[in-house]
C-alpha cells in the first residue's frame, strides 16, 4: 500500500508501508480496530499567577485556597504544586511537588539535578519588524538584554524570531546567552518598516485632506485599511504558525512579543482623521466611526491569544513605541496631527496587545517607557506562580473550552492571572503536534525506545529522491492483549514528517496497524523489535525526518529524529 501525502510547502512526501518481523507473519495494513477500551486519565494542567494590587507574588497558598472551572463547571483539583524562586515546593496540603504534566511527580530542582523538562523554562523573543520603528525597538532592545542575563538559568532556552512579512528564525531554541544577546545587537543595525507605516499613514491623511469630496475621502481611508488589515492577516498567520510548532514542546512557555503593530481595527486612525477634516470643510461625516468599525479584527487578535492557549504558551507583550506612540511632530509633517488622531492610533494597538495578555494570563507593556519594569514582571511571573491541575473528561476531542480560577477567599483583592482558553487535544492531534515540533526542537521523549535508522537515497522521477527508512519498535514496549486461545493482539500508529533545508515541511502522515502474535511466539518475541519500513520521497538536499510512534493500547509513545542528505551518491 502506497500512502501519499500532498505536496506543502514546497515538499512532498510518499510512505510505502512494508511491515516485516522477524518472528510472525507480516500482518495486513490499513486501519486498526479498536482492541480494547482505554481508560485514559488525562490531567489539564493551569499555571496561575496570583499577585497584590502593586504586582507583588502572593505565595504561601495551598490546594485548598483555590477553585477552578472549566466552562463554568467547578473541578475538583487532584494536581497542585507552587513555584518559587523558580522550583517547585512542597505544601501542607502537598508534601511531594506534583508535576505540570499528568505523569510522574516533577522532582525538587537543585544544582546537581538536571532539570526536568516539564521544569524548563523557554523564552521565544518574537520582534515585529513590520510595525517597529527602530529606534523604540533597540531601547527596549537594551532592557530586553539586561532580561536575558539575569533571568536565564540551568535548564533555560530561548529562540528570536524576526518578523518583516516574512517569519525568520534568528536563533533556534538555545541556552547561549552571550549568542542571544549578541543576536539582538545584530538586528538593532537592520531596517524595520514601522517609520514606513507612519509615513504612509501621513501620505494618507495628506490625500484626505486635499480629497475634493467625503465619498473620495472615505474611499481612501478604506484602501488603506484594507492594506493595514492585510498584513494583519500575514503577521497573524506568521505567530499562530511558529506557535503551532511549539505545542509538543515540553515545560513552560512564554512569547515576548516587541511591537508597534497588530490593530484592533485597522484603520481607525485614519477614519478619525476624515472626522476632523470633515468639519474643517463641512463635510456630512456623521458615520464615518461607524464605516471605519466595518474593519474589525477583534477575531483575528483573539485567534493569536487562542492559538497560545492551545498550545501553551503565555504572551508578553511589549507595546514598544511607550509614552511617545502616536505623537507625531517631526519636521517632515506640515501640520500636527489631532490629539484626536494620536489617540486613536495608539488605542488600535495597544487594545489588541492587552488582549492578548489578558485572554492567556500574561501582562502587557504600554504607554510606559520603563521597559524595565516590564521585563521585571515577566521575570517575577517565571519565578513565582502556582500550578493546579484537574482531571480531564472522558472525552477527548479537539474542542476549546473556558477556564477560570478563583481565590475562594479573596478578602485582599489579590489578582489571579491565568489562560482563559485551552484546547484539549486528540490524541492525533497531539501526536501530529509532537512530531512537528520534533523537526525543530529535538525531544528526549522516547518512552517506547523506538530506532531510526535510513538507507541510501537514490534519484527517482521529477528531481526527488527516495530514502528508504526502518523504525524499529522494542517488542517489550509493546502492549499486547490475548485475544481468544490462540493469539495476542495489539498496535500502534505510526506519525512521520520531513522537513528539508529551508525549514518547509511535509504535513504528517499517519497509519495505523494491528499487531498478532500466536500465542507460542509471545516468548520468542520477548528482547527482539518489530521493524516497520518505509520509502520517503524527499526533495533533494538536507532533510530531516521526524518520526513518532504511539502503542494504541497504553497510549505509550516515542519519537525519533534523523537527518539525511538527499543526493546522487553514484
Amino acid at each position: 500500500m502506497k500512502l501519499l501525502v500532498r505536496k506543502f510547502a514546497g515538499l512532498t512526501l510518499a510512505a510505502t508501508l512494508a511491515l516485516t518481523p522477524a518472528y510472525a507473519q507480516q500482518p495486513p495494513a490499513g486501519d486498526l480496530p479498536k482492541l480494547v477500551e482505554n481508560i485514559d486519565v488525562r490531567v489539564i494542567n493551569i499555571d496561575v499567577v496570583v499577585t497584590d494590587r502593586k504586582g507583588n507574588p502572593v505565595t504561601g497558598l495551598k490546594r485548598t485556597d483555590f477553585e477552578v472551572f472549566e466552562n463554568k463547571v467547578p473541578k475538583p483539583i487532584s494536581n497542585f504544586f507552587a513555584v518559587e524562586g523558580g522550583k517547585p515546593i512542597a505544601t501542607e496540603d502537598d508534601p511531594v511537588p506534583a508535576p505540570s504534566s499528568a505523569a510522574t511527580p516533577a522532582p525538587r530542582v537543585n544544582r546537581r539535578e538536571e532539570v526536568p523538562e516539564q521544569m524548563k523554562r523557554r523564552i521565544i523573543f518574537y520582534i515585529d519588524n513590520l510595525s517597529l520603528a527602530p529606534f523604540n525597538r533597540n531601547r527596549v532592545f537594551q532592557t530586553m538584554k539586561g532580561f536575558v542575563r539575569t533571568t536565564m538559568r540551568p535548564g533555560d532556552e530561548a529562540m528570536i524570531v524576526t518578523f518583516n512579512r516574512s517569519m525568520k528564525i534568528r536563533v533556534p531554541f538555545t541556552k547561549d546567552v552571550t549568542q542571544i544577546n549578541q543576536t539582538f545587537d545584530g538586528i538593532a543595525g537592520e531596517s524595520a518598516l514601522g517609520g514606513s507605516n507612519r509615513s504612509e499613514r501621513k501620505q494618507v491623511e495628506d490625500r484626505i485632506r486635499d480629497a475634493r469630496s467625503y465619498d473620495e475621502a472615505v474611499g481612501t481611508a478604506r484602501t488603506y485599511a484594507s492594506s493595514v488589515e492585510h498584513d494583519l492577516r500575514q503577521s497573524a498567520t506568521s505567530i499562530n504558525g511558529l506557535m503551532s510548532t511549539l505545542a509538543g514542546v515540553p515545560g513552560k512557555k512564554i512569547l515576548v512579543l516587541t511591537t508597534e503593530g497588530f490593530p484592533m481595527q485597522p484603520g481607525r486612525e485614519v477614519f478619525q482623521y476624515i472626522e476632523e477634516i470633515g468639519r474643517e470643510k463641512q463635510w456630512n461625516a456623521t458615520g464615518t466611526l461607524l464605516e471605519g468599525m466595518a474593519y474589525n479584527s477583534t477575531n483575528v487578535i483573539q485567534s493569536i491569544a487562542r492559538a497560545a492557549n492551545a498550545n501553551g504558551i503565555t504572551l508578553y507583550p511589549i507595546h514598544a513605541a511607550g509614552l511617545t506612540g502616536g505623537a507625531e511632530f517631526s519636521a517632515e509633517y506640515s501640520a500636527p496631527t489631532a490629539a484626536s488622531v494620536s489617540m486613536a492610533a495608539t488605542t488600535n494597538t495597544t487594545e489588541s496587545v492587552q488582549l492578548m495578555a489578558d485572554m492567556t494570563g500574561g501582562l502587557a507593556s504600554t504607554q510606559t517607557n520603563n521597559f524595565a519594569d516590564a521585563f521585571k514582571r515577566i521575570q517575577r511571573d517565571l519565578d513565582s506562580y502556582y500550578s493546579l491541575g484537574y482531571r480531564a473528561s472522558t472525552e477527548r476531542v479537539d474542542r476549546q473550552r473556558y477556564v477560570s480560577v478563583r481565590l475562594k477567599n479573596n478578602k485582599n483583592g489579590y489578582v489571579v492571572r491565568n489562560r482563559q482558553t485551552f484546547v484539549e487535544k486528540s490524541t492525533f492531534a497531539e501526536m501530529n503536534d509532537r512530531v512537528i515540533a520534533n523537526l525543530f526542537y529535538r525531544t528526549k521523549a522516547n518512552d517506547l525506545n523506538i530506532i531510526v535508522r535510513t538507507g541510501a537515497p537514490h534519484a527517482v522521477e521529477d528531481g526527488l529522491y527516495q530514502v528508504p527508512v526502518e523504525i524499529q519498535i522494542p517488542m517489550d514496549n509493546l502492549t499486547l492483549l490475548p485475544q481468544g486461545e490462540t493469539e495476542h493482539v495489539g498496535g500502534f500508529e505510526v506519525y512521520v514528517a520531513v522537513a528539508d533545508k529551508n525549514g518547509d515541511m511535509s504535513d504528517v502522515s499517519r497509519r495505523s496497524h494491528t499487531l498478532r502474535v500466536a500465542k507460542e511466539d509471545a516468548a520468542r518475541a520477548k528482547g527482539k523489535f518489530y521493524t516497520y519500513s518505509l520509502d520517503l520521497l524527499m526533495e533533494k538536499g538536507l532533510n530531516k525526518i521526524s518520526v513518532g510512534v504511539v502503542d494504541s493500547i497504553s497510549n505509550t509513545n516515542g519519537f525519533a529524529r534523523e537527518q539525511v542528505i538527499a543526493q546522487d551518491l553514484r
